[in-house]
């Protein structure tokens, strides 16, 4: 035993020789990141400020633009309004005019306030005027124009400008399509441009994303005397607005925020093409700006391609320079050390050995018996939990047949749990609640997450019970979908 002792302590004797040399060994690597991380943040901020700059200035200039289409119906609107009587050529020549300066104006029509009385009276004197097939017009349910039915107002395209765009609007009737009521509704009460959401249309056989502007026009007695239409190609005004930056790879993205929705209604990426998006909510910069009474959201993202560009190698070139120097110190500082202690280690284990296998010998067994006391225990608290519960739990295998039914589902399902082994989760299910239960339970296996879903079973006698079911997906030992296992509870019918 003195033998022993004495060994044990030379054991301790190098720490104090050794402590220095960690000390440094941890210093040394500990500034080395941290001065890594400290520059590469540097970088980082640079690149934000540049992409938070250039997506202010794109903010301006669509909204800009935005505003200038704008304009444009403001000055039809004054037009119009100034003229006791408004004929196709005065407004194709006025509207062309902007035409000429806005390539991405796809059409300007004018929609008059028509009343029922006087349908007839408008249409023959459209066909008169040379529009021979001219007729008020409304959608019907196959998303076909016919005829519109007898109302007590019409707002029909009466001029259309150009005249390429004539056969898919001439006629009809704004306040026919039910996605346009409320906007017509709104710019009439607000005395103002409202814009709807990004819909695609079809132009030369491609898709095309647009937008229309609805602007009401009054009469001297302030009664609407019709509306103002404005559709815009979305791609070509974004594209005009943003042409100064085409060869940049940060891309921009607009949302509409009236639209709830996570995607975008449109993505610029300039000239650059094949660029891959560095997905980050701290270095996407965001503006909101107006259109009509709509707001857009305008974010620009920044792609690795950039980032790269923005980063320098002092970070890398200062992380590997201070690990190499900090290394070589600890080796050729601890190198005598380690020689050493592995000697000494190994005497050490020899004569230990014995003692460590026979204490390990008996841990294992007290430890044996601990585990087998805790999982009774365990099987017992188990068990308690069940019975003492007013849910039920269950099990189903990969096939969703039950396995397992605690004994309340008896009084819940007015079935014992006997009778309910085996069959399977769904056919339980009304039908009209199977589809939603199999498509819950599919995203739970597919995402590995929790289940929480009111659902209504057939009871024994054919009667409908409503439950809050939560379940989990089961896995078995090789990681593969197994069943599921939860419980039900029985809601207040």
């Amino acid at each position: 035993m003195d033998k022993a002792y004495t060994q044990g302590t030379e054991l301790h004797k190098p720490l104090s020789y050794f402590a220095p040399r960690f000390f440094v060994l941890a210093v040394g690597v500990l500034l080395s990141i941290g001065c890594f991380f400290y520059l590469s943040d540097i970088d980082r901020q640079k690149a934000y400020d540049q992409i938070s700059s250039q997506n202010k200035q794109r903010a301006l200039a669509i909204a800009s633009n935005a505003n200038d289409r704008l304009v444009v119906l403001r000055s039809l609107r004054g037009y119009i309004e100034a003229q006791e009587t408004l004929s196709s050529d005065k407004f194709t020549r006025q509207a062309t005019l902007f035409l000429d300066h806005y390539p991405d104006i796809l059409a300007i029509e004018w929609a008059p306030r028509i009343p029922d009385a006087l349908r007839s009276d408008f249409e023959s004197s459209m066909q008169a005027s040379g529009a021979h097939d001219y007729q008020i017009r409304q959608y019907n349910s196959a998303n076909q124009i016919t005829p519109s039915k007898a109302r007590k107002s019409y707002l029909p395209v009466q001029f259309v400008v150009p005249e390429s765009e004539r056969n898919a609007s001439l006629g009809l009737d704004l306040t026919s399509v039910k996605h346009w009521e409320d906007l017509l509704e709104k710019a009439k009460t607000q005395s103002a441009p409202i814009a709807t959401s990004v819909t695609t249309i079809m132009q030369g056989g491609h898709k095309q994303k647009s937008i229309r502007i609805f602007y009401p026009v009054y009469d001297d007695e302030k009664l609407v005397k019709g509306f103002l239409t404005m559709v815009i190609k979305l791609d070509p005004f974004i594209r005009h607005t943003l042409q100064g930056y085409g060869l940049s790879s940060i891309s921009t993205e607009l949302y509409d925020l009236n639209q709830q929705s996570k995607n975008p209604i449109y993505t610029w990426f300039g000239e650059q093409t094949n660029l891959s998006h560095v997905k980050s909510d701290t270095i996407q910069p965001r503006e909101t700006i107006p259109f009509a009474d709509r707001k857009w959201l305008v974010m620009s993202v920044p792609t690795h391609r950039f980032l790269k560009s923005q980063r320098s190698n002092a970070p890398r070139n200062l992380l590997l320079g201070g690990l190499l120097l900090t290394a070589l110190a600890y080796i050729s500082l601890h190198w005598s050390y380690r020689v050493r202690l592995r000697l000494t280690s190994k005497l050490a284990a020899l004569e230990e050995q014995q003692d460590i296998e026979s204490r390990a010998l008996q841990n294992k067994i007290i430890e044996k018996g601990v585990l087998s006391r805790a999982l009774e225990d365990s099987e017992k608290r188990c068990r308690d939990v069940i019975s003492l519960s007013r849910d039920y739990t269950w099990e189903t295998d990969n096939r969703n047949e039950y396995t397992f039914v605690s004994p309340q589902a008896a009084k819940i399902k007015g079935l014992p749990p006997k009778q309910l082994a085996g069959k399977n989760f769904f056919e339980c299910l009304i039908a009209e609640d199977q589809d939603k239960a199999k498509e819950a339970f599919r995203l739970s296996q597919k995402n590995q997450s929790n289940i929480e879903i009111e659902l209504r079973f057939i009871g024994s006698s054919g009667e409908t019970t409503r439950e809050i079911i939560r379940a989990v997906p089961l896995a078995d030992p090789l990681g593969r979908w197994d069943g599921f296992r939860g419980m039900g509870h029985l809601l207040d019918q």
